[in-house]
């Protein structure tokens, strides 16, 4: 209350030239007396009644329109789950203080009428802190205060509207929150929007972090970020896999540290899975966690390590071996950054995309089974396509099961295998993201051995692998592979667990398949050494 929705929600269907519509406002004509008057006679509960009513009205209507909410409309959970699922949420904010004066100015407020100016400021303070769980779930937010104009104010909603205008899901994990992710072209250079619609800038210092193969490649991009972030500092890690340990991790804390970095400081990660991987472990460690930003600039780290909130650094037994799930406060595509990939760092995110199709979607695999030559050129309607789809099953697998406690499993298709690979070749043979091509053919042998999968769908599989030119074989020693696949993370206590499919769009988790069988299967890309 008194932050201003009214007036400047007014003023902003103007300028966008869409029908205002305040739920006070239509709350007091139906009911035919002021807001105080139904709190007096009928009762607050009366009154959420009413303003419920009106909002899945409001929501229902396919018009676009400009709402300006009642500040205790988003109290009730039925009010929440139809606004978020029909528009943008804006959060229009001010101090406490602030409140307090502008209401004093009437005192007619029924919540805080007849209070002191102490009274009402504390009371302002204990409803803001009663309501933030559920103010925190606006796309975004900015500050309305007495020094700006209203212009202002509406200038800066409309600029980040603009950036929100690319915003494809929302990602919310089982254990509550909920975060964004945008895919656009070019939106990188307006990222300052995000920043200061998650109420990040300018209370919090930044940090980019990135990797010496990046910073050559995207320099341009990687200034443009940092420009939105107020000209902050960079910290690059040497590239690669190999260098995904706690020893470069410590030269971030350390870097941090000297620079005076506070638990009021924000990594935004610019680059791919590695570093996006490092980045977010830092961020939930350092000073026990501090807000960071996925910035993946490879199509497998959008469509895979950027969402879902694994963060982890490589032990030298075992890769990811060390880390926690901590979530983004947003994640961030941006189209343009592609076009720097080589093709093998392309193929490595088109398997993690198969990959989906295959545990998840088989409409999806279809999609990629018929587009194939759009695919390859890096059409960018596929592109857009394949990220937002994957993305969306990401999101809905971390939404049922966020710490891979049930279905979340069903992610790591072809990993079990596909990091034996990277162990027994020190991650120097393959990238991730082609180690797990080869691991989705072993997986699929060994479900034809067990009986589950039909020869027909394994055929399927590997000839969309061959279509968009993935590697077809590796001769492995499978007694090192076997070694590799049982200090594996997926590994459970006396068990090995695997992930095998029972057709193109579904798969199971299966533990302790026989030895034999695990290791005549690596028959499947048996043959000359890639």
């Amino acid at each position: 209350m008194a932050s201003g929705k009214s007036r400047t929600g007014r003023a902003m269907a103007e300028r966008l030239g869409r029908p205002f519509v305040d739920t006070d406002a239509v709350i007091v004509e139906r009911a035919g007396k002021s807001i105080s008057e139904i709190f007096e006679t009928d009762g607050e509960a009366k009154f959420r009644e009413m303003e419920s009513e009106v909002i899945a009205e409001i929501a229902h209507n396919e018009n676009p329109q400009v709402v300006s909410l009642g500040g205790g409309a988003l109290n009730r959970e039925e009010n929440l789950k139809v606004i978020r699922e029909s528009g943008t949420l804006i959060r229009l904010w001010a101090k406490p203080e602030i409140l307090s004066e502008r209401i004093g100015r009437k005192n007619t407020r029924p919540l805080l009428a007849n209070l002191s100016d102490e009274e009402r400021l504390e009371k302002i303070k204990a409803m803001l802190k009663d309501r933030e769980k559920n103010y925190a779930h606006a796309d975004f937010s900015v500050e309305s205060t007495n020094e700006a104009s209203e212009a202002h104010v509406i200038e800066h909603i409309l600029r980040m509207l603009r950036f929100w205008n690319s915003h494809a899901l929302d990602v919310c994990p089982s254990s509550g929150g909920r975060y964004p992710i945008f895919i656009g072209e070019n939106i990188v250079p307006e990222s300052s929007a995000l920043l200061e619609g998650l109420r990040l800038s300018p209370t919090h210092d930044f940090l980019v972090c990135t990797d010496t193969t990046i910073a050559k490649a995207q320099g341009n991009m990687l200034n443009m970020l940092r420009g939105q972030a107020g000209r902050c500092p960079i910290f690059k890690f040497q590239a690669g896999e190999r260098n995904k340990t706690l020893h470069n991790l410590n030269q971030l804390f350390s870097f941090m540290l000297h620079r005076g970095y506070t638990r009021k400081s924000c990594l935004l990660q610019f680059s791919g899975g590695v570093v996006g991987d490092m980045a977010g472990f830092g961020a939930a460690t350092y000073q026990r966690g501090i807000p960071f930003i996925q910035f993946p600039t490879t199509l497998l780290s959008m469509v895979d390590s950027s969402v879902g909130g694994k963060v982890a650094v490589n032990h030298p037994e075992g890769k990811n071996m060390i880390g926690a799930f901590y979530q983004p406060k947003a994640v961030v595509c941006d189209l343009s950054v592609l076009s720097s990939l080589n093709d093998t760092e392309y193929l490595a995110g088109l398997a993690e995309i198969v990959k989906y199709g295959v545990i998840y979607d088989e409409e999806f695999f279809s999609y990629l089974e018929q587009n194939t030559d759009k695919i390859k050129k890096r059409d960018s309607e596929a592109l857009k396509h394949m990220i937002f789809r994957s993305c969306q099953i990401k999101a809905e697998v971390v939404g049922i099961d966020e710490k891979e406690s049930g279905l979340r499993a069903i992610l790591n298709y072809g990993h079990t295998f596909g990091h034996a690979i990277e162990k027994v070749t020190n991650y120097n043979v393959f990238s991730h993201g082609i180690a797990v091509s080869l691991g989705m053919r072993v997986a699929a042998r060994v479900a034809v051995a067990l009986g589950m999968l039909d020869e027909a769908a394994e055929k399927r599989q590997n000839a969309l692998l061959d279509a968009l030119g993935f590697p077809k074989t590796f001769d492995i020693d499978t007694e090192k592979a076997w070694n590799a696949m049982g200090v594996d993370k997926k590994a459970e206590k006396g068990t090995r667990v695997y992930i095998l499919p029972e057709k193109i769009g579904k798969v199971q988790k299966i533990v302790n398949v026989d030895k034999e069988i695990i290791n005549k299967s690596w028959d499947a890309i048996r043959g000359k050494e890639v």
